[in-house]
């Protein structure tokens, strides 16, 4: 193994934002944490090239070149053009540390750009992004660690680190991107009043626990303890099979994800004693038409959205799931939300604190992100390119498109096809995977219109 070579790239002048000294963040954009990825190809990453299109895409995000600063109760990220950190490395492995094809990997660590032990985030130098290059003999890994207020959330709207990485990959290709560039304009909702806030926080349990920074990872270690992930793919046909049968009267919309939601949701109530009786949805709102939206701003365009308690049977829980959606993404209704929301988060973040996303009893938490197509990020390399990243917490239920597979030396895309992942307890992890292998044989072809599953 070679050592490492770290190059610190800024962005190209001028920026979509010179002049601006700062791009203010509201306080729903403040979830103060990395999101790490990886993405995976056949082939070597030309490096100065590389570094060249960073700049590149730097210059039209380069809030990501920032510092992430707080004062008075005010929190913003600078314009300063900070170095970007790109580290590359070579490895003597035949492969990567990656095992197998799933996208939700649990540790992709070896992979990562590690920060300084005294890196300080807020108030300090610390980078946002940080990139890492590692290169095998069969494979390269590029891995982003991108942190949440620069506008990601894996939890349910990852517009603008895809588009960033997009943005990367077609500079990178000597193409210029045919999207919009981004605004940093976010709109600021006003302080709700006492009665809107009483009505709204018991519609948001994801916001009820906070601990300070230095205390979660051992509540999360904890709570993660006798935990096991739960993978499986569905196939496309599956996914229609499941849709069809959910949606054959044909009264009122369906989407093939409530479907699939349902279905989960009934797996896990055949094989506990305590069953899920309520779905919070992380999901994002930027299609909704409303002034306070802007559908291309880099930023957490995000709400959680619970359903009332579910009933027993699978068309009745993707019904729930459904209308929970339509209901609040009505414009009057979402617009207090949110004003809710960014109150509660603004407070939580200046009392040096972030959320904790245990599970709750009788609760599944909904994390998608098949509406992103990861792997479109390719850098030259379409057939083989590949998506992973890491995160399980029990009943928190995570679907991606699926990675190419590779067959007699060929790369061949699994169309339409889905993973999912979740964790479960371990003592019921077996359960859930025999009953997952019986009903791609069974429950798919009956009808589960007054069947309690």
């Amino acid at each position: 193994m070679s050592p490492p070579v770290v190059q610190y790239v800024v962005p190209k002048g001028p920026t979509i934002l010179a002049g601006r000294e700062s791009v203010d963040l509201p306080g729903y954009d403040l979830w103060l944490h990395f999101v790490d990825n990886v993405h995976v190809f056949d082939g070597s990453i030309d490096v100065e090239r590389f570094h060249d299109a960073l700049a590149s895409t730097l210059q039209i995000y380069p809030h990501a070149a920032g510092k992430l600063c707080t004062t008075g109760g005010r929190w913003f990220l600078t314009n300063s053009g900070l170095a970007v950190e790109a580290e590359d490395r070579k490895e003597e492995l035949s492969t990567s540390f990656i095992q197998g094809d799933w996208v939700i990997q649990d540790d992709l660590s070896p992979l990562l750009s590690q920060p300084p032990p005294d890196a300080i985030i807020v108030n300090g130098s610390a980078s946002l992004v940080r990139f890492k290059i590692t290169t095998f003999k069969d494979r390269t890994c590029l891995a982003v660690s991108w942190h949440h207020t620069l506008g990601s959330e894996m939890a349910g709207d990852a517009v603008a680190l895809c588009r960033f990485m997009q943005t990367l990959s077609l500079f990178y290709q000597r193409v210029e991107p045919d999207f919009s560039p981004p605004t940093f304009d976010k709109h600021q909702y006003q302080i709700p009043d006492p009665f809107t806030s009483s009505d709204f926080l018991p519609l948001m349990p994801h916001l009820w626990v906070s601990y300070p920074f230095d205390e979660l990872e051992a509540k999360y270690a904890e709570a993660c303890e006798d935990m096991g992930n739960l993978r499986w793919r569905f196939h496309e046909h599956h996914l229609h099979a499941l849709h069809s049968m959910l949606s054959a009267n044909e009264e009122g919309y369906l989407s093939w994800h409530d479907c699939l939601t349902a279905y989960i949701v009934t797996l896990l109530n055949r094989s506990m004693p305590r069953p899920i009786r309520m779905v919070t949805n992380v999901a994002n709102f930027r299609r909704v038409e409303a002034h306070y939206i802007a559908s291309n701003v880099a930023g957490n365009v995000i709400q959680n959205i619970p359903t009332g308690t579910l009933p027993s049977h699978m068309r009745g829980i993707a019904i729930a799931v459904r209308e929970s959606i339509v209901r609040c993404r009505h414009r009057m209704f979402l617009e207090d939300w949110m004003a809710v929301a960014s109150d509660i988060m603004l407070a939580t973040a200046n009392a040096g604190k972030s959320f904790f996303f245990a599970s709750r009893p009788g609760v599944m938490t909904i994390n998608s992100n098949v509406a992103i197509d990861w792997c479109d990020a390719h850098f030259g390399f379409p057939d083989s390119s590949s998506f992973f990243t890491t995160g399980s917490l029990k009943f928190y239920f995570r679907p991606f498109k699926s990675n190419p597979t590779l067959c007699d030396g060929t790369w061949r895309p699994r169309k339409g096809s889905v993973d999912v992942s979740m964790g479960v307890p371990r003592v019921i992890k077996a359960k859930l995977l025999d009953c997952l292998a019986l009903d791609f044989d069974t429950i798919l072809y009956q009808s589960p219109w007054d069947t309690e599953l």
